[in-house]
């Protein structure tokens, strides 16, 4: 009784915030000429965000026919020695037919024990996994191509080195191709160290919100502009004509060694439908401290600005509302902070008007309904709901300038996280190992008599 009560509290606490926040809209829309740029662009952020939940209602995950097409799960990993072992296990134990998963590991030129790890899991699959030995660090993008060639499945999906799979996410996740328009599905990604700490537990509602809200509003058309790299999966014949180039993408006269889970979006949905489904669940983990997550943050920003640029010249020919979303999503990330600047300083500092009240209410009301929205969903009433709450005043402080830092330091070919060379050594001077599922047996034998002195591993 209880649950459903809080249930009934929290919806009709969010549907009173809505209608708050549509009721003021409707009042003040004659008054826009008082203060035009704050008065527009506060209409449009709020019809926005307002018809990405209203579309995410219409969404419906993809039917369950059976279909069970042959898949090949490439997983690239760089320095993952103590997640790598965990995630091709979860890979191994997904509710998929064995003959029909084929997993390829590839092992990008680690300095720790990954390729180890590698291959010991291999060992124990009975021949499912075929590990691919990178001597040197190549970048993520070469470590993907290497895997796709590897195989001939129908299906291509990827998986993070640091995610793990439900049970049941492959078999959902290609149901969405029995659709033939379909190129590439993205899966939902939830949070696995969702208790780790305060950044961790801010995060968990963000990507819940993003994927369940966001994702699902632009899988209605067909149109979901990032298939997460957390599990995604396409369709063999809709990245293959691409696959040099997406590969050897420059930007700026910079090779591209990162966005590529947003570039090989962008290939596919020229062309194809590119869809969500909610029910094909993996748990990534985020970053726990302030300054890997705002490197992260960067790294994304800077393959946003890249491929908007791209996806702008043709979203125009996907549905219009689509093609609109996209358009208003690209401009909106521009505008936000030169109007929070003259929303916080310029207007009550140099104009003399009085303290952005209006401004910063309106903030917390839309962190209130993706708050709410949160605690709804999940039927979670503790107190992780209120973190969304945070994390919007935290976006706000932080991350909302970080646009303009990731625009004009884009050609850096830099993660934040791993060397500047990654992707910067070619394949022809540096030619990958494939370990045959034959060998793997007696190579995790050797690998069993070896020390960690021997490998090298401090």
């Amino acid at each position: 009784m209880l649950p459903r009560l809080a249930s009934l509290a929290v919806a009709v606490y969010l549907l009173l915030i809505l209608a708050a926040i549509v009721a003021y809209k409707v009042a003040f829309a004659g008054q826009i000429d008082l203060d035009p740029w704050f008065g527009v662009y506060g209409l449009v952020v709020t019809t926005y965000i307002l018809s990405r939940f209203a579309l995410s209602l219409a969404y419906q995950a993809p039917m369950d026919v059976g279909l069970q097409p042959r898949v090949a799960v490439v997983m690239p990993a760089f320095n993952e020695e103590a997640a790598i072992a965990s995630s091709l296990r979860s890979i191994l134990a997904v509710d998929y037919p064995a003959e029909l998963l084929q997993i390829v590991a590839v092992n990008d030129g680690s300095t720790d024990d990954t390729i180890g790890e590698m291959r010991r899991v291999a060992a124990e699959s009975g021949g499912r996994i075929a590990v691919i030995d990178f001597p040197q660090n190549r970048g993520k993008r070469a470590a993907m191509a290497a895997g796709i060639r590897a195989t001939d499945a129908e299906i291509i999906a990827f998986v993070d080195s640091d995610s793990e799979l439900a049970f049941d996410a492959m078999a959902k996740l290609v149901q969405a191709f029995d659709d033939d328009r379909v190129g590439a599905v993205c899966g939902h990604a939830e949070v696995l160290n969702v208790k780790e700490t305060w950044l961790t537990k801010m995060q968990a509602v963000r990507y819940f919100v993003a994927f369940k809200v966001f994702k699902a509003a632009e899988s209605v058309f067909g149109a979901v502009t990032c298939c997460s790299g957390c599990f995604s999966a396409y369709r063999r014949e809709a990245i293959m004509p691409r696959l040099d180039w997406w590969e050897n993408q420059t930007f700026l006269g910079r090779e591209s060694t990162f966005g590529d889970d947003r570039s090989l979006t962008n290939c596919v949905l020229r062309n194809w439908r590119v869809v969500y489904h909610a029910d094909a669940v993996s748990h990534t983990a985020v970053p726990t401290t302030f300054k890997k997550f705002m490197r992260q943050q960067a790294r994304w920003k800077r393959s946003w600005t890249r491929e908007s640029l791209i996806v702008a010249t043709f979203a125009w020919r996907k549905h219009p509302a689509a093609a609109i979303a996209v358009y208003v999503g690209m401009a909106l990330p521009l505008l936000a902070p030169i109007t929070a600047l003259r929303a916080t300083i310029f207007r009550p500092l140099v104009q003399g008007h009085a303290a952005p009240v209006i401004y910063l209410v309106g903030i917390y009301a839309i962190a209130l309904v993706y708050s709410l929205y949160f605690a709804l969903r999940k039927r979670q009433y503790d107190t992780l709901w209120i973190y969304g709450i945070a994390f919007v005043f935290f976006y706000l402080a932080f991350m909302l300038w970080q646009t303009y830092y990731a625009i004009f330091t884009s050609r850096t070919a830099s993660w934040g996280t791993r060397p500047a060379t990654a992707g910067m050594i070619k394949e022809e001077t540096v030619p990958a190992v494939l370990v045959p599922r034959a060998a793997v047996a007696q190579m995790a034998a050797t690998d069993a008599q070896t020390t960690d002195s021997d490998r090298g591993v401090a």
